[in-house]
């Protein structure tokens, strides 16, 4: 895989870092998250509607539809690849958390991804 570097100033509000292999590739993540589908105007399916299912019961049919969502982000990235039976989902009032184990395939190392959508589709997200 060639070398990529990538920048950018979360955390960093006065100035840019560069990002590396596994940093920029959890970044990258995190950014195909945090599109909703449609607002990519050359790639309308591209992206993520997990805020769609803030306010719904969480019975078996919205469980599949958000394994689903996260299944679908992360198979978009090559560098990523879920480990089986790894996506939790947890509902709260006003927030769906999903829990994903994933292993980041060049360098084979084991990561986890917790990220949360609330009612104001504000995301938190830990690697």
């Amino acid at each position: 895989m060639s070398n990529i570097i990538g920048y950018t100033t979360i955390n960093s509000p006065f100035s840019s870092k560069s990002l590396t292999g596994i940093e920029l590739a959890k970044q990258d993540l995190l950014n195909h998250f945090k599109i909703r589908k449609g607002e990519k105007w050359t790639d309308p399916e591209f992206g993520c509607d997990l805020h769609l299912y803030v306010f719904e019961p969480l019975d078996q049919a919205t469980i599949d539809a958000i394994d689903e969502e996260v299944y679908n982000v992360i198979s978009y990235d090559p560098r990523f690849e879920v480990n089986e039976s790894s996506i939790t989902v947890k509902q709260d009032k006003h927030s769906v958390t999903v829990n994903v184990k994933l292993t980041y395939l060049p360098t084979t190392t084991a990561t986890e991804l917790q990220i949360k959508f609330d009612r104001e589709f504000e995301q938190n997200a830990e690697f």
